[in-house]
């Protein structure tokens, strides 16, 4: 990202620590919250980048690790999991030199809460951290104020058009905040919006600066960090000052979960059922919420810790946001693009949100769960299982369907088989009386102990929790739910591998005349029962009916992925992969079918 218009004052800064990079390659750039660290930083990736061949830029989300293994490689695979996608962006961060230079910004913890930070300070590149920890084991470059008041008066003017003709009283609030860069921004902010007169403002802050203790010592908070409590109070009365509205008040609120990357305005404005942006703009304009030319927005640090305080999010007032990520989550087919800001947000709620309505917040946790398995993000799916058991510990909380949806999440993680069986069989056990409540629970939980035992070399088992999944979905009128498509689709699936390929075919015949009854026969659920028939059909070396069923399926992956024309792609290559010695033919096949 490149540095703010109004970014001036810092050559001195600039030269020093192109030198400190020179000499030492790693650099912690450290200062306290709102001094203008993440600006010199990119002012300096923009003033010297003719000086390396590659700048790579990481915003820090709270560990090292997940950060890189989701930095974007243009030749990562779409199919590589977690682990394969770490293993290769680390690689090849290994093998650059000292002509290469990664920014990782807002590093805002000790050395021991992030024990990658060892492995990636081996890497041979200059890398240069932004930080309010103290990291002083390491080199570090401490940013100071901006002692020179011509300087911030310039960077007032920029943003409050009266400026000249206050001069006098503008510079004595410069000195009333300690010259500190984000409070002088906001006040000239609140100035030209004329919420206050220069004089006005003045006094304020002489009122708030004089009750405070003058010292303004550096106060070491838990967590390693510094700040300076006078600045604080700043920010805080500049706060006040703007009296928002009500509707302001809750979004700011909300914004507090928000990673420090930030998201599109238009994204979080449909989360919160906004119907434009015009009170978002409005927040913009004061200075509290931070916007870049990609019109990503974020919450300055300062701010959301003042947010925090001031508004106190909780479940039930934070219902909307927590509702709308839900949807999301449980849009069956349907792939957001900004699944990882969904998975951080989701992160930050637990961490921050006040749990005031228990019975909500287990429904949410349980919830996005699933969609975090869907990409395999671990990070989160972890978070999710240690808040349910902390939350379930005591038996006058939570029913018996969380107590075996927590053991389910906790089978998805096990890599060892029996041990994974086992947590579903527990979890089974959870659930006395099959009800119309709990009965698609219960149902998912037999697919899934079937799909272990399946795995695992016990067929009878496998057949027999299989079909109990599928007459349970059958019993209670479900098997019109997206949750038959996987398990049925898995049944036949077992039944070919177990040469009954006729039951199976059939089966999914009845599935797709369901889908086609109560949805259509052009969605993705119909298209992916039609590529599993066709795979039954390859599988049996029946190529005309298996070319009809995955022309089908290829019809409406087309039309559904119009604009991603490389999932396409990835689905011949999935048929090529699973059976090279036809499965080529036919995907060139249904390529020159469909573009004909």
């Amino acid at each position: 990202p490149k540095p703010c218009r109004h970014f001036i004052g810092r050559d001195k800064e600039l030269e020093e620590l192109y030198t400190m990079l020179e000499e030492n390659r790693h650099v912690f750039l450290c200062g306290i919250s709102g001094i203008g660290k993440s600006e010199l930083a990119k002012a300096y990736a923009k003033h010297y980048k003719k000086y390396y061949t590659n700048i790579l830029y990481v915003e820090y989300t709270g560990d090292l690790h997940q950060d890189i293994t989701d930095m974007d490689f243009i030749d990562d695979p779409p199919e590589i999991n977690e682990q394969e996608r770490f293993q290769r962006h680390n690689r090849f961060l290994r093998s650059l030199k000292s002509d290469t230079l990664l920014i990782i910004d807002n590093f805002n913890v000790t050395a021991t809460q992030d024990s990658f930070l060892s492995v990636v300070l081996k890497y041979r590149c200059q890398i240069l951290f932004t930080t309010r920890s103290n990291l002083n084991e390491y080199c570090t470059f401490q940013l100071k104020e901006i002692k020179d008041i011509n300087i911030l008066f310039q960077l007032t003017s920029a943003f409050y058009s009266e400026a000249d003709k206050y001069r006098s009283t503008v510079e004595k609030i410069i000195e009333t905040v300690h010259y500190h860069t984000f409070a002088v921004e906001l006040a000239a902010k609140l100035l030209e919006n004329g919420i206050s007169t220069p004089g006005q403002l003045l006094a304020r802050l002489q009122e708030e600066r004089a009750s405070l203790d003058n010292e303004d010592k550096i106060k070491i908070i838990k967590d390693g960090q510094s700040s300076k409590a006078t600045y604080y109070s700043h920010i805080h009365t500049l706060f006040s000052l703007y009296a928002l509205s009500r509707k302001q008040q809750d979004i700011m609120c909300n914004l507090c979960f928000l990673p420090y990357t930030g998201i599109s305005a238009r994204i979080f404005a449909k989360w919160l059922e906004l119907p434009t942006l015009n009170e978002i703009n409005d927040l913009i304009e004061t200075g509290f919420v931070q916007t870049t030319t990609r019109h990503t927005i974020s919450l300055h640090p300062m701010i959301k810790e003042i947010a925090l305080s001031e508004t106190k999010p909780s479940v039930s007032s934070c219902h909307i946001l927590l509702d709308s990520l839900q949807k999301i989550c449980l849009m069956h087919g349907i792939e957001v693009d900004y699944y990882k800001k969904l998975f951080q947000t989701a992160g930050n709620i637990i961490e921050l949100i006040e749990k005031d309505d228990i019975p909500k917040y287990l429904l949410f946790l349980e919830n996005v769960f699933p969609y975090m398995d869907n990409y395999n993000y671990q990070k989160g799916m972890k978070e999710i299982i240690q808040e349910l058991k902390n939350f379930l510990k005591p038996k006058d909380i939570g029913t018996d369907s969380d107590r075996a949806l927590l053991l389910d999440f906790q089978a998805t993680l096990e890599t060892k088989p029996e041990k994974a069986i086992k947590l579903e069989e527990d979890a089974l056990a959870q659930i006395e009386n099959i009800t119309a409540d709990n009965a698609r629970l219960v149902s998912n939980l037999h697919a899934n102990l079937g799909g272990l035992y399946r795995m695992n070399g016990h067929p009878d088992l496998a057949r027999e929790h299989m079909e109990k999944s599928i007459s349970l979905l059958d019993q209670f009128n479900l098997l019109h739910i997206n949750d038959s498509i996987p398990q049925i689709a898995n049944y036949a699936m077992f039944l070919t591998e177990q040469q009954e390929p006729e039951r199976g075919i059939s089966e999914l015949q009845k599935l797709s005349g369901i889908i086609k009854e109560y949805h259509s026969d052009d969605c993705l659920d119909y298209a992916k029962v039609q590529e599993t028939l066709g795979t039954i059909y390859l599988m049996t070396a029946n190529l005309p009916q298996a070319k009809t069923h995955f022309k089908r399926a290829f019809k409406i992956y087309e039309k559904i992925w119009a604009d991603e024309p490389e999932m396409i792609e990835a689905k011949y290559q999935e048929i090529q992969e699973l059976y090279p010695q036809i499965g080529f033919c036919i995907g060139k096949n249904l390529s020159g079918l469909l573009t004909k």
